[in-house]
């Protein structure tokens, strides 16, 4: 089923970037898919190392708290 994109519009402060946005619209998008494909995954029966998907959640936790407190303090909040 193909369907046609919405148009949102929403007002922004100015001393948040474009980048911003784009990659909080990513991140909501992203998640929403994974979502999707964790109950198709779930419903077909998969196996899930528990351990293994712990560490990489850590590993991945990590270095995207890494890049926000890059940002902040680039941006002098920090």
């Amino acid at each position: 089923m193909l369907r046609m994109p919405r148009i949102v519009k929403v007002v922004v402060p100015d001393e948040v970037r474009e980048s911003e946005v784009t990659r909080w619209i990513a991140e909501g998008l992203s998640r929403k898919m994974f979502r999707r494909l964790v109950i198709e995954s779930l419903s077909e029966g998969i196996e899930i190392d528990l351990d293994r998907a712990l560490e990489e959640f850590e590993r991945t936790r990590d270095e995207v708290w890494k890049r926000i407190e890059r940002e902040y303090k680039e941006k002098g909040l920090i």
